[in-house]
């Protein structure tokens, strides 16, 4: 190499020798480390991660029911705080490492829309969120700053230029955040020849612990901002992206409602994650990190059972409505991942129907047939939510029903038997005097007293329950001038027609002649077993 070459060259070994020494200070106290940059095509170029984290996709955001009259019947819909809507628009990825630091990413494409109401419909807000108003001008700075404010959700000072990996970015700017360890930039990466411009970035980094700030912020420029890159041509469509994993047997079909919003937000959250993946089937969607041949097993159970036990929920529990709804199960391969998602006041569960979020959330266990049995008894939760409009159903109806498809299995030809379940038929019969007493007390019950007693009286309750609804499903329709014969198409009735749990329940148990209710239960459970055991309420 000749001298001038050297000369030319040395400026820029200089500079690469101080960001070595200054990422080697930072790493010594920073909380935080990355990995090598990786290419999101999704994303549109390459960035760096958390070293040792796992993808954190956003979950749905949290449903308000309304129920509108229509010249058709009742009309169910949700609607959403627009805040969680614009954010799930926003958000490209999260990340968090196994300390509890987080990484966020964001494309600021749209402002948050105002609306005069405090919840609106999906399709209200997608039509003002497309309203050219509120597009992020790219070139207006206040529109940055107001997006980076509402998306970090904390006020933000006015910006830093920074002078920072020029090959790859055009601009980047630092936000100074009151919030301790919080560490916000917003980035406009470089535009190639004739390619469509780039959207500004969001990158947000809290740490979960205490850290040498200007250290960390030092870190965080070297370590990520100044690792963001442009991929090759060649290879701009790999790289890191959800899957969709196919477990059926033989070519996948098609699912039903392809377009329904919540598999478009299913599939979107996901998007930017190789640690994730979803999987199709009719009425369903699923989303998972489970990476074990296990997990695939489960999976391949459930889009083979999920729609046929929706069938069978159905005939016994008919819907309020036609209206076809899409449900999301979201299988965590990690229980403490799962404690994370559903809060500590659910820590004790091994699986959560989560109305607020529409969806079914559980863990991996150890045993596939425990698991399996957990997600019989939350989809029925889940489908009779959607099935009563969200409006609800008396405790002993919702989980004695669950109960009962807790204990049902798939016969050779796939059809759903419903089945005694060995150890609450023990305890309901060793107890039958006491549950033939508090039958009355059990139908007139509230979710909080139902849940609220001691574990023995609770696991009684449940007991009970199952055993009410097996008495009801498979012996009632075995009786001559059944007491019960009609509780369950009354409060259906009632409740489509009252719109309120408590006044449905009260109208279906008006006609019921409560004593002679009560002595066939007794009887039943004494001598009625046998050939109950032989009737299938799904035929």
């Amino acid at each position: 190499m000749d001298r001038e070459a050297q000369e030319t060259n040395a400026p820029m070994k200089n500079r690469l020798a101080l960001l070595a020494l200054i990422v080697a200070a930072a790493s010594a106290r920073a909380a935080v480390t990355f990995e090598p940059a990786k290419n999101f095509p999704n994303i549109g170029f390459m960035l760096p991660r958390l070293a040792r984290a796992k993808g954190e996709p956003t979950p749905m955001p949290r449903a308000h029911a309304y129920l509108l009259v229509g010249e058709e019947g009742l009309l169910p819909e949700d609607r959403f705080d627009p805040y969680e809507l614009w954010f799930n628009t926003q958000c490209c990825a999260r990340w968090r490492d196994a300390e509890g630091n987080r990484l966020l990413l964001g494309r600021a494409t749209h402002r948050l829309p105002t609306f005069a109401e405090a919840y609106v419909s999906r399709d209200v807000f997608g039509s003002s969120l497309s309203d050219a108003e509120n597009l992020v001008d790219p070139k207006n700075r206040d529109h940055l700053t107001e997006w980076v404010a509402t998306f970090v959700d904390r006020p933000v000072f006015a910006p830093e230029a920074l002078k920072l990996n020029r090959f790859a970015l055009d601009e980047v700017l630092r936000f100074p955040c009151e919030e301790k360890g919080t560490f916000v930039y917003a980035f406009l990466p470089r535009r190639v020849g004739n390619a469509e411009p780039f959207d500004w970035f969001c990158a947000v980094l809290r740490l979960s612990g205490e850290a040498d700030a200007a250290a960390m912020q030092a870190q965080f420029e070297a370590s990520f901002l100044a690792n963001i890159a442009l991929p090759p041509r060649t290879s701009k469509s790999k790289g890191v992206e959800a899957a969709e994993l196919s477990a059926q047997r033989g070519p996948a079909k098609a699912v039903d409602q392809p377009l329904h919003p919540v598999r478009v937000e299913a599939r979107k959250s996901v998007d930017n994650y190789d640690d994730w993946w979803f999987a199709e089937t009719d009425g369903h969607i699923i989303l998972s990190d489970v990476a074990t041949e296990a997990g695939r097993s489960v999976v391949r159970e459930l889009q083979d059972k999920l729609p046929v036990f929706r069938q069978a929920y159905a005939r016994l529990v008919p819907p309020l409505t036609a209206a076809d709804e899409i449900s999301l199960v979201r299988l965590f391969e990690s229980r403490e991942d799962y404690v994370r998602y559903v809060g500590p006041e659910q820590a004790w569960s091994g699986g959560l129907w989560m109305p607020a979020r529409r969806e079914l959330v559980l863990f991996q266990q150890s045993s596939k047939d425990d698991l399996m049995r957990i997600i019989r008894h939350e989809a029925f939760h889940q489908y009779l939510s959607y099935a009563t409009c969200m409006l609800g159903a008396p405790p002993w109806l919702n989980e004695g029903h669950a109960c009962l498809f807790e204990n049902s299995r798939l016969d050779g030809k796939g059809k759903v038997r419903i089945e005694e379940d060995a150890e609450r038929g023990r305890l309901l019969t060793e107890n039958l005097d006491t549950a033939v007493t508090l039958l009355p007390f059990l139908l007139q019950d509230t979710y909080e007293s139902f849940y609220a007693a001691n574990p023995d009286v609770r696991r009684l309750k449940y007991a009970m329950a199952w055993g009410f609804t097996y008495y009801l499903q498979k012996g009632v329709p075995e009786e001559t001038r059944a007491p019960a014969a009609t509780l369950l198409a009354d409060y259906v009735a009632a409740l489509a027609e009252t719109r309120d749990p408590a006044l449905a329940s009260a109208a279906a148990l008006a006609g019921v002649d409560m004593a002679a209710l009560q002595e066939r239960f007794r009887l039943f459970w004494i001598k009625g077993r046998e050939k109950a055991s032989r009737f299938d309420p799904l035929d």
